[in-house]
């Protein structure tokens, strides 16, 4: 009997593509002194072909080889959050098959019609995976086989620009520098010597993305796509059998795309008044039904005036009539 564990499709991946970062569900527009969370859900495709292999065979002859992967997943998910500390500055996490991608948002200008931001950030992330074969004899035991095992590790670093304008339509488009590390190792039996072949891998990432944002309320549906080209990659893969080094390859070629169609939901706080010199303003909001107290006329100052003859004969009638009612009560 001969049974195996079973592996999420997304970590059987590693090491095969390198993972990718987009500007999915970013905006330009300042969230103000708030925070907003979006999740990206859509359809993702993404292709790589590795460097030229170059082997020489038995009789001298000599081929090229190159190794092309092909992911296609639905859904795919993305994730943005925003922590807005003013009109300009925010910090920004991106998550995405690269892992957790922290970096500040900060909006250029400000303007009731467009805005434009620069966003560096820096990220990493790690995935593993492990699968063995368990096989089960006539006793009744059970021996484990053939073990397998990957682990990666990704760092990238970049800057992103973003435009939005107040119809709703944004873009961005950015630069990434992507270094990832995959180690995959097997083994005949638990107590054979293990087999690792590591490949490190250096790309340079462009990405763009292109959308409309609907704002419904403090929730917002943005229907976008976005794109990732790496035009070239540079390989090291390095092998070894228990503790003996058996070669060392570089690499250099290839090239890798990714485009994902889809759309965000982003959910934001409500926005904060701000004052012409951008400054929050505490007041409570004054009801259209109401006087606002600043707008009240304030009392004059300066020394009070002095009565006239003419104001005393205007208080006397006043004071008749009030004795006329006293008379009569």
């Amino acid at each position: 009997m001969r049974s195996g564990l079973s592996v999420v499709l997304p970590l059987l991946l590693v090491g095969c593509i390198t993972p990718r970062s987009m500007t999915l569900g970013m905006m330009a527009a300042p969230v103000g002194r708030g925070t907003e969370v979006g999740v990206f859900s859509g359809v993702g495709y993404s292709s790589q072909t590795g460097p030229v292999v170059t082997t020489t065979g038995v009789g001298g002859e000599q081929s090229n080889q190159q190794t092309q992967n092909r992911a296609f997943s639905i859904p795919a998910f993305e994730a943005n959050v925003q922590k807005g500390f003013n009109d300009h500055v925010a910090l920004n996490f991106h998550v995405s098959p690269a892992g957790v991608q922290p970096g500040l948002k900060w909006t250029v200008n400000r303007s009731r019609v467009a805005h434009f931001a620069i966003l560096p950030a820096v990220g990493f992330g790690y995935g593993s995976v492990a699968s063995s074969d368990f096989v089960a004899q006539s006793t009744g035991a059970q021996t484990e086989v053939n073990p397998r095992a990957t682990t990666s590790f990704t760092f990238l670093g970049g800057l992103k620009l973003l435009v939005s304008h107040n119809s709703g339509f944004y873009a961005g488009a950015g630069y990434d520098f992507v270094f990832n590390r995959s180690n995959s190792s097997s083994a005949p039996s638990v107590n054979a010597d293990r087999t690792d072949s590591i490949t490190q891998t250096s790309t340079h990432q462009i990405m763009g993305a292109v959308g409309f944002s609907i704002a419904l309320g403090t929730v917002s549906l943005r229907p976008e796509i976005a794109f990732a080209v790496n035009p070239a990659l540079s390989q090291t893969i390095s092998s070894r059998v228990g503790a003996t080094a058996t070669g060392e390859q570089t690499l250099t070629g290839g090239f890798s795309w990714a485009i994902l169609p889809g759309f965000t939901i982003a959910v934001g706080t409500p926005p904060t008044k701000a004052s012409a010199e951008g400054e929050e303003e505490d007041r409570p909001a004054v009801r259209e039904d109401e006087e606002d107290p600043e707008e009240q006329p304030k009392p004059r100052k300066g020394p009070a005036r002095k009565k006239t003859d003419d104001d005393d004969d205007d208080e006397r009638p006043r004071r008749k009539r009030g004795g006329d009612d006293d008379s009569e009560d």
